[in-house]
């Protein structure tokens, strides 16, 4: 059972339009964000293991999102609700944290 154990955790999915040349990047970013899906399986070693179908294109923003899916996963996020509030708060949360980096450069 453990094995066999993938949650999906998601927003719902719309597609991403080409951004244009002027579009800020932390538009861009967070678009990228929101259409990424997030899974998280436990294997029969027991280690829990995150994978997601796309990327924000910076690496550290997608660990985080991918650590913070997998202790919300956890910490006992069981319902597809559950999962899908915890992605969305993280997902907000990630994108706040770099509008609040950026503005300190």
């Amino acid at each position: 059972m453990i094995g066999a154990l993938l949650l999906l955790a998601a927003q719902g999915l719309a597609p991403v339009a080409d951004p244009g040349p002027d579009t800020d990047p932390i538009v861009v970013i967070g678009q990228r964000l929101q259409a990424i899906e997030v899974h998280v399986g436990r294997g029969p070693d027991g280690k829990w293991h995150c994978g997601m179908d796309g990327s924000t294109g910076r690496l550290s923003l997608d660990k985080r999102l991918c650590k913070a899916v997998t202790t919300c996963v956890r910490k006992g996020a069981t319902s597809d609700a559950d999962i899908e509030q915890c992605v969305a708060t993280t997902k907000k949360g990630l994108l706040r944290k770099l509008e609040r980096e950026r503005a300190r450069t």
